[in-house]
């Protein structure tokens, strides 16, 4: 590593409205912070193809000084290959891959360098995460795997299991994005999930207790959309066998096991949600894509309280659909 590393952080953006001005404004002014520390920070928003979107407007509102690349694609790429292209596009020694509608807050680039200079072997640096609405309003911070910062120890099991890093909490050294090669173009949820785990079947990890990143979860976003169409859980089923395969053959089954049954719940939560929302076709479509993770229960089965609850979730929609007939 240099005597001053250069830290690149990148911004896909599609279509995105005016919360890409703060995602941008919050990391020049760390840009700002950094003056006087031994890295420097680039930042690049690359536009897959946005149809109606004034993107240069927006990036020009929130960088009056100019200091932040625009790149358009010709053509959309979409999520995973926005996402290859933009750290294509990088030169730096780390890349902070950021989402349109996230943001940093203050020492997150400073803490998590921190542990690139403390230990240059890991691949990877990640804090926690504050989870707000629309409005900035605090919905919830993600969980701490432990209280001190460092390397973490088991961590490819932990997070082979289930995801538990929001992308903008993460930086990823350039050096092992070339090693373990770029994001799963076949994935349109997990795929983050499964760079992690990738990541952890090779390089150990440094964590950092501290929330510094900013994920925001809204209806527009496109977690949200996938969750609503009922994608997510068949993208979660095909990551978890992905996911298995950096695992040792006598210790897979029992993985594949627990992320499904953790999901499986997951998905149970998400429907019963929206039923009570009112919103019966997301719901229906949710109960629907359960089999995908059914089937990776089949040699053990899932505990018969899942399937009773489903059952009841499944006759409720039914008294729903009648009522509205």
């Amino acid at each position: 590593m240099t005597s001053r590393s250069v830290i690149s952080v990148i911004i896909p953006t599609y279509e995105p409205d005016e919360l890409l001005a703060q995602t941008i404004s919050s990391v020049l002014a760390e840009a700002r912070r950094s003056t006087r520390a031994n890295f420097t920070i680039n930042v690049t928003v690359v536009d897959d193809a946005s149809p109606s979107a004034d993107v240069e407007a927006i990036v020009a509102e929130a960088d009056p000084d100019g200091r932040v690349e625009l790149v358009r694609n010709e053509c959309q790429l979409g999520l995973a290959g926005n996402w290859n292209r933009a750290i294509g596009l990088t030169t730096g020694d780390f890349i902070h891959l950021l989402h349109q509608d996230d943001y940093v807050l203050p020492t997150f680039y400073q803490r998590l360098q921190a542990g690139f200079q403390r230990r240059p072997d890991v691949g990877m640096a990640f804090c926690r995460t504050r989870i707000v609405d629309q409005s900035n309003h605090t919905l919830k911070t993600s969980s701490r795997p432990r209280w001190f910062r460092g390397v973490l120890s088991n961590w490819l099991w932990r997070i082979g299991e289930r995801q538990r890093v929001q992308t903008p909490a993460v930086i990823v050294a350039r050096s092992t994005y070339e090693k373990v090669g770029g994001y799963r173009e076949d994935l349109c949820h997990t795929l983050d999930w499964e760079m992690w785990v990738r990541i952890a079947a090779h390089f150990p990890v440094w964590y950092d207790p501290s929330a510094l990143a900013v994920y925001r979860r809204h209806a527009l976003n496109e977690s949200s959309r996938l969750l609503q169409n009922g994608a997510v859980w068949p993208d979660l089923a095909r990551a978890i066998a992905i996911n298995a395969q950096w695992f040792p053959e006598e210790t897979r089954g029992r993985l594949i096991t627990r992320s499904a049954r953790w999901y499986l719940r997951s998905a149970l939560r998400s429907a019963t949600k929206q039923i009570r929302s009112g919103d019966v076709a997301s719901g229906h479509r949710t109960l629907q894509q359960l089999s995908c993770l059914l089937d990776l229960l089949s040699d053990v089965g899932p505990p018969k309280s899942l399937l009773n609850r489903k059952k009841r979730l499944q006759r409720r929609l039914e008294q729903l659909r009648t009522a509205e007939a």
